[in-house]
């Protein structure tokens, strides 16, 4: 095996990066006060694909040409960037970008100056999501070049012309009245199965849905009958608090769900102690969870067929409404969307005798 002389630096390679390092040692220090042996202070660069780079990196380490700024990697960029930037954005968008960015994990410890766009390409191109998550990938890649640049880490922006590619878009079906009684029936037999129920009553959208929490359910009584609505809060383009009248046909359920102690969230995660039936806590439940752990297994246990995902249930109530009684304008109210087909109108204005004059008449 071959060595490198006395003070000619290193080049190794990391096996749990795959990528090759350069390393020189620039001095000595004691371990501690107390003396000891001297410990090597060492200068390190990596992220090289091949080995000839790091041996050029190396080069340049012992001529003293190499900055040290210029050893950050683009997981360095990304985090810098996301601290300086979550102030301006929803924690929700944040979020998304953070998903994106990891379909680049490939390149996460390379530096930034010497990825290419071919290897963005690559990544993105090996993605196995939806055009909405190409897209993302391309914004969080142009945001980080971006940032880099107006830091003088890179020379120009390799982002411009990343192909997000062709993506067949597949018509998102409704869940069919067939598929409900399905879902109902199961209530009891197959955990969460009342969870999608529920979604097809509410027609939130499955990330508002798990994030309802128990106080934001109210009681009110309208003409001497009690009335249970969600007060929903987020700001969306169609406006803020939207008020969602809970159907008969789930009541029962939503009752139960609130008497249930050790957790503030109406649809929870239920945390069970690893290898037994043992709840050990609640935790919120995400929406990867909801889609990858719960519906599509109920979906396949149920052989509930077509393309149909946690969103159809919202698309159910949407097929309810257009059936039902009542103005468009309050239609448009509850399922919460200023560009809804019914109306254009924002949804504030609608009483609550008016709503549940719509959900009174729902199948």
């Amino acid at each position: 095996m071959r060595t490198r002389g006395n003070k000619q630096g290193s080049v190794y390679y990391r096996s749990d990066r795959k990528r090759w390092v350069a390393q020189i040692v620039i001095g000595w220090k004691l371990p501690n006060k107390e003396g000891g042996c001297l410990i090597p202070i060492k200068k390190t660069i990596g992220g090289f694909k091949l080995k000839k780079e790091a041996l050029a990196a190396l080069n340049r380490l012992l001529n003293g040409e190499e900055q040290e700024d210029n050893k950050q990697s683009l997981d360095d960029i990304f985090q810098s960037w996301k601290k300086s930037y979550q102030s301006r954005v929803e924690p929700k968008t944040l979020k998304g970008y953070e998903q994106a960015y990891n379909y680049f994990a490939d390149l996460k410890y390379r530096r930034i100056q010497t990825i290419t766009a071919a290897e963005l390409q690559s990544c993105m191109d090996k993605c196995p999501k939806g055009k909405r998550t190409h897209q993302l990938m391309k914004v969080v890649a142009g945001l980080i070049w971006g940032y880099a640049f107006d830091l003088g880490k890179v020379k120009k922006d390799i982002t411009t012309n990343l192909y997000i590619g062709k993506h067949e878009t597949k018509p998102r079906e409704p869940l069919s009245p067939e598929d409900i009684q399905k879902i109902k029936e199961a209530i009891g037999k197959i955990r969460y199965a009342d969870y999608i129920y529920c979604l097809c009553y509410l027609g939130f959208r499955p990330g508002e849905f798990l994030e309802i929490k128990k106080d934001q359910v109210v009681c009110e009584t309208i003409q001497k009958e009690q009335v249970y609505y969600i007060v929903e809060g987020k700001k969306t383009a169609a406006g803020i608090n939207r008020k969602v009248i809970v159907p008969k046909q789930i009541l029962s359920i939503i009752l139960e769900r609130l008497s249930i102690e050790g957790t503030e969230y109406l649809f929870p995660f239920y945390y069970f102690k690893r290898g037994t039936t043992e709840l050990k806590e609640f935790r919120k439940m995400t929406v990867n969870y909801f889609d990858e752990s719960v519906f599509k297994p109920i979906k396949e246990r149920l052989d509930i067929t077509g393309n149909k995902v946690p969103y159809s249930a919202r698309h159910s109530y949407a097929d309810k409404l257009k059936h039902a009684d009542g103005d468009v304008r309050d239609k448009a109210a509850l399922i919460g969307h200023s560009d809804y087909s019914f109306t254009r109108q924002q949804y504030q204005s609608s009483p609550l005798e008016d709503l549940k004059t719509v959900t009174d008449s729902i199948v």
